[in-house]
């Protein structure tokens, strides 16, 4: 369970430092059956935006609702983004997030590393130091 978890954040994650059209290939391809696999297409930047927003605003043990309500077939989604620490890496700002989300009844858990680059915007850091 650990290994399916981590492989979904690390696919997740990986998709949420995308703000462009090909990123949806990933949610259709990769997080199929997965809570934030089932975000369409138009839902994906408002996401990636939260996510973004609250990496670079909101202060460490802070949490920001997610919400989507439900739309044609797919149930609502509700859940919490929350920014667990920072650091400093290389001189670079560095924070923890972690994302619970429920769907329906199922719930998903995962968290990361992501570290702020030069221009201001957020990489999932891969390499554990």
């Amino acid at each position: 369970m650990r290994q399916i978890r981590s492989r979904h954040a690390r696919v997740a994650l990986l998709v949420l430092v995308m703000a462009t059209a090909p990123a949806h290939a990933y949610f259709d391809y990769f997080l199929n059956g997965t809570v934030i696999g089932t975000l369409r297409k138009d839902e994906v930047p408002q996401y990636i935006h939260l996510y973004k927003d609250a990496l670079a605003n909101v202060p460490d043990g802070g949490t920001v609702p997610v919400q989507f309500p439900a739309v044609d077939r797919r149930p609502a989604i509700t859940g919490t983004l929350t920014l667990e620490r920072s650091r400093m890496e290389q001189g670079h700002k560095c924070r923890r997030v972690r994302s619970d989300l429920a769907q329906a009844g199922r719930k998903e858990r995962w968290a990361g590393w992501f570290c702020q680059t030069p221009d201001g915007d957020w990489k999932r850091q891969t390499a554990k130091r």
